[in-house]
């Protein structure tokens, strides 16, 4: 038919309404997280491990007075603590997965201070070890000094709200790692460009999408376009 091509090579006016409303639903929710991460969470932080960073070079002070201050709200992570612990020959009370001082992994043995080896609301690290099945009881009768970790069980009922690391440990236990704020992972840099870069690929992809739409590519548009 005469003309026909001329229809067939028309521009197409308008925007494709599913790709259009899409694109206008999670760019700017794209976006926001981009914006979430970098001036929200970043600077949180960085925030929070300089607060972590000066609780740790605060003078070590009884483990019950830190007790108390976290019973009142306070925050004791990474505060530096003293605490006798002399409850003898004891079976230990958990291993938890951890490494030594020279940064071999492992596991670290925790121990109660209490009668009968009872933790409370304090669990100690006695030490680390290869192998928690080699380590069946200890012979605990020393004041420890160390950094305090807060919620080692996060808030499972009857376990310890505290967990002092050493800077010594239990013979024959290697001396575990002590933990320092800057183990807390920083990656909301990152996590924020990536955001940005999904937010450009979707604005790239709709563009060139459009581009082809209106260049009257029929087997590319939805059935829910506006003509």
């Amino acid at each position: 038919m005469p003309g026909s091509g001329v229809a067939s090579d028309a521009v197409r006016r308008g925007f494709p309404v599913g790709a259009t409303r899409l694109t206008l639903v999670m760019l700017p929710i794209l976006l926001g997280l981009s914006y979430w991460q970098y001036a929200i969470r970043r600077p949180w932080k960085h925030d929070l491990i300089a607060r972590l960073e000066a609780a740790r070079a605060l003078p070590p002070v009884p483990v019950a007075a830190l007790l108390a201050a976290q019973r009142r709200g306070e925050k004791v992570q990474y505060r530096q603590a003293m605490l006798d612990c002399r409850p003898g020959r004891v079976k230990p009370y958990d291993f938890k997965g951890g490494t030594s001082a020279s940064d071999d992994g492992g596991f670290l043995v925790l121990v109660g201070c209490g009668q009968g080896g009872k933790p409370g609301a304090v669990a100690v690290v006695a030490g680390w070890t290869l192998r928690p099945d080699a380590v069946t009881a200890l012979t605990v009768d020393a004041r420890f000094t160390g950094t305090l970790i807060e919620h080692p069980y996060g808030d499972a009922p009857g376990r310890p709200s505290l967990m002092l690391i050493p800077t010594t440990a239990v013979p024959p236990l290697a001396v575990s790692r002590t933990p320092v704020p800057d183990d807390l992972s920083d990656n909301h840099l990152s996590y924020a460009l990536q955001w940005l870069a999904f937010a450009v690929t979707l604005a790239i992809v709709y563009l060139v999408y459009l581009r082809q739409w209106r260049r009257g590519a029929a087997h590319l548009a939805p059935p829910d376009v506006r003509r």
